[in-house]
């Protein structure tokens, strides 16, 4: 059996006074794309900020790599974040700079490479992007789509074992999605990456998803493979598939 990569045990999180998180346990495995789905407002984001420790639980723990982060101190947490790469929803490229500039920013902060090696590496990641072209263009001058792949390259800049996505397709046409998705695709099986998706979008998630934790009000209210999922007979995930 794989490794567990991602490891939560009973996780209780809240903003102020309302808890928002209610005894979250779940694992991901090395080489799986784990999808976090439910609908808008269900605490895939919230849990995905967890992962990643923009916020802390009020109570449970969160392994990465067999490590518990929540009582890490900040240069250890630091360490052990270059294993890691995330994707925002909104991309969150600099409009200032360029494509390439915007990738290079995670090589800048961690690493002490020669210019000639971090152009080489940028390069190298936006080939694998399909965005070979695309180095000297500024943000606004992408499409939706490019934009996404951009900042995909960046997040995959230090070659992550673990990719963190907060609704990729979100903003963008069929088409585009289904090419990002191939895109994820190709992440997992050619470079053995591991993911761990939140999204509430149903075609991507038949087309990529390894394991599905599906969630409704801060409760996980299941936890398998996608088929096993449909074919559950919980009538909020049946009716969530159906509608999507």
């Amino acid at each position: 059996m794989k490794p567990e990569i991602v490891k939560v045990n009973h996780l209780n999180a809240a903003y102020e006074s309302d808890q928002v998180l209610h005894d979250i346990s779940f694992s991901a495995r090395q080489g799986d794309i784990t999808v976090i789905l439910g609908a808008s407002g269900c605490g895939k984001t919230t849990l995905l900020k967890h992962l990643i420790r923009l916020y802390l639980p009020l109570s449970g723990t969160i392994e990465l790599f067999e490590q518990e982060i929540t009582s890490m101190d900040e240069p250890e947490f630091d360490a052990l974040l270059r294993r890691v790469g995330v994707l925002f929803q909104g991309g969150a490229l600099l409009n200032s700079i360029s494509v390439a500039e915007n990738i290079a920013i995670p090589l800048e902060q961690h690493t002490d490479l020669p210019a000639e090696v971090k152009d080489r590496l940028v390069r190298a990641k936006l080939r694998l992007v399909e965005l070979d072209n695309a180095q000297h263009k500024l943000p606004a001058e992408l499409s939706g789509g490019m934009r996404k792949r951009a900042a995909l390259a960046r997040s995959i800049i230090l070659d992550p074992s673990l990719l963190f996505c907060d609704e990729p397709s979100a903003g963008l046409d069929p088409i585009m999605t289904t090419a990002l998705d191939r895109l994820l695709l190709k992440l997992r099986d050619e470079l053995g990456m591991s993911m761990v998706i939140v999204t509430h979008a149903v075609p991507s998630i038949e087309r990529i998803a390894d394991k599905c934790i599906f969630m409704d009000e801060g409760v996980i209210y299941f936890d398998g493979t996608l088929a096993e999922a449909k074919g559950c007979g919980v009538e909020k995930i049946e009716r969530f598939f159906k509608e999507g």
